[in-house]
Order: structure tokens, then sequence, then C-alpha cells
């Protein structure tokens, strides 16, 4: 029997980049999707302009059937959330403090909002239609701009009292060792994240190494980006560019270590890992895959999966709209 087609409008704001995207939340379908680069430094109000004008691109492009609209939007942003005001309270990688994201989008489209993490949103979408389907107990860790996670416990998102669980990407993993974005040293984030890679591969050609990522990247930078795009990663890593291959190691080892401590801490049915630097570079998945089962405790080591994501780019879209949705009252048609 074909299920009826509801229709929610899921966005994933992300310190790289904003995606917005129409989903059928009753199949996991993305109909459109619309996306362009988040330009964080340009300010508060440009990344608020910039969403609204790339979920009406996907509204458009979507051309829904006559008479269909759709229930609701959701947001998953990366920072810190009022969950219930919809605000985004601080995004140190969006530059972005108490943005009443919610209101501006409700307002805008007469549509119910719900607004989470961008992990939160993304986990939730790896749950309900990608890898996460059929485990109860899981983590999902997505590696970009920054790191961030989501936990799946008996089926349900676990957010912890503030709203703040899994937040691997601030574990500390080097005491007294590099500042990250938070504020504090030696978080995972400072070490294994595309941002922390790009500062590393810079700071080693700005003292004299060579690599393929010379020229390419310093123009990239010049141009205004704060990273290295995966794919210039992925590019290099297949030139076998020593100085890539080296600090994308490094930082994978750093990545495995943080999660052999999730592991053995949560010990989780799986492991699932996404974000734009785990979808291009086979080199970080694997190396920190076989580097968090070898510090994990026997046991979990021998039984924990470690997945990829199974929605890749989309998880976070997918799972914004059937939080949407479901906040909305529509009951999802999971089984």
């Amino acid at each position: 029997m074909s299920k009826t087609k509801t229709y929610a409008l899921g966005i994933d704001l992300g310190g790289t980049k904003v995606l917005a995207s129409i989903v059928d939340v009753m199949s996991g379908e993305v109909i459109s999707s619309v996306r362009k680069r988040t330009k964080a430094e340009k300010g508060q109000d440009f990344v608020s302009k910039r969403t609204i004008e790339l979920a009406s691109s996907a509204l458009d492009e979507a051309q829904l059937p006559n008479g269909a609209e759709i229930v609701a939007i959701g947001v998953g942003a990366a920072g810190q959330i009022d969950r219930k005001a919809g605000v985004i309270l601080d995004a140190p990688n969006l530059g972005v403090r108490n943005m009443d994201l919610g209101d501006l989008l409700g307002k805008h489209f007469g549509k119910p909002v719900s607004v989470g993490n961008d992990v939160e949103v993304a986990t939730i979408g790896e749950l309900y239609y990608g890898s996460g389907r059929g485990y109860k107990n899981f983590v999902c860790v997505f590696v970009g701009t920054g790191i961030g996670g989501g936990i799946v416990q008996n089926g349900r998102m676990y957010t912890g009292l503030t709203g703040t669980a899994g937040e691997i990407g601030h574990m500390p993993i080097d005491s007294g060792g590099r500042i990250c974005g938070c504020g504090n040293r030696g978080c995972l984030e400072a070490y294994a994240s595309r941002t922390a890679i790009t500062k590393a591969i810079m700071a080693e050609i700005h003292h004299g190494r060579k690599s393929v990522l010379a020229d390419e990247a310093a123009q990239q930078l010049k141009q205004g980006e704060t990273i290295i795009r995966s794919g210039l990663l992925a590019d290099a890593i297949k030139q076998n560019d020593a100085l890539t291959i080296e600090i994308v190691t490094e930082a994978a080892d750093y990545l495995g270590y943080g999660l052999g401590g999730v592991i053995n801490f949560f010990n989780p049915e799986c492991v699932i890992l996404g974000g734009g630097v785990i979808e291009a570079i086979d080199l970080l998945f694997e190396r920190a895959s076989r580097r968090a089962l070898s510090i994990a405790l026997s046991q979990p080591a021998h039984r924990t999966k470690i997945l990829r994501t199974k929605l890749g780019d989309f998880s976070g879209v997918v799972g914004a709209a059937c939080l949407a949705a479901e906040a909305a009252g529509y009951v999802l048609n999971l089984e």
C-alpha cells in the first residue's frame, strides 16, 4: 500500500554551507535541493537572509503538485540551540548569537518551525531513513567545519540536561593543547576537523613544505574561504601528496582516539560517521575506524560496527524535515 506524501522543508545550516530541501517525510525522499556557501564572515543578518533565500528557492524548485504544500519547516544549525524558543544561542562556526531563526522563518513562510542542533537532526535522519535504521543505541559523529555528535538511546534522541549531549568535538584529548573555537584547549575539534586539517596544512606550507595544494588552497583562502574543501584534500591524497597524507593521517588518529573513548563509555551497537570530510576521504574514515577499534575494550571492539552515513549530505535536511513534521503533529510511517 502506497504511503501518503507529506512534504516538509529541511534546512541544514552549517559553517561551510547552507542546504535547503523539500522532503517527503513519509519516505525520506528528497524532492528538491538548493545549496550555497554560508559565508558566515559576512555577519548574522547575511546568514539569516541567505537561509530564507535558499528555503524559497527549494520551494520553487520542488514544483509540488497542485494543492500540495509543506506542513512545517525544520532547521539544523551548527551551535547551541534553545529548541523551545527556536533560537540559535551560540554558534561559533556561524558567527551567530541569539538568532531567533524560528520566528524569522515562521513569519516569512507562515508555517510552524522547529530548530535543532545540526548533528542532532542529521542523527534523526540516519535513525529514520539511513544507516541507523534497525539500531536502538548508536552514536553519529559528523566531521566538517567542526565535529559534532548525536546520541540515540533506546530508539530516541538523547540530548541531556542542557540539550548539548553528544558534543564529542569538545571532548578534551590533549591537556593544554591547541586552542579550539569554543575557547578551550585540546578539544578533538582542534585536531580532527576540516578546519584543523586546513590550519595544519597551511602552516606547514608557510614554513616551506611542498604540496600540490599550495597554489590552489592559497588562492581559495584569498577568496574568503576559511577551509580547504574536502574535494581538494581528496584529490591531493590521490596524487600521493605527502603533506596532505601526513596531516589527514594524524587527524584520523586523533578522531579514532575520540571514537574509541565513546565506544568504551557508551557501548553502542554502532558508530555512524558522516560529514563532508568523511564522505570525501576514505583514508580518514578507514584509519579512524581502525584506530578506534584498536583502543576500544576487547568485547565492544569485536562487536561494535563503524559505518558511514547512508544519506550522506542529506542526513541533516531529511532529519530536520522529519523533526518539524513530527512537532507539527504528523505521525511518520517508519515501519
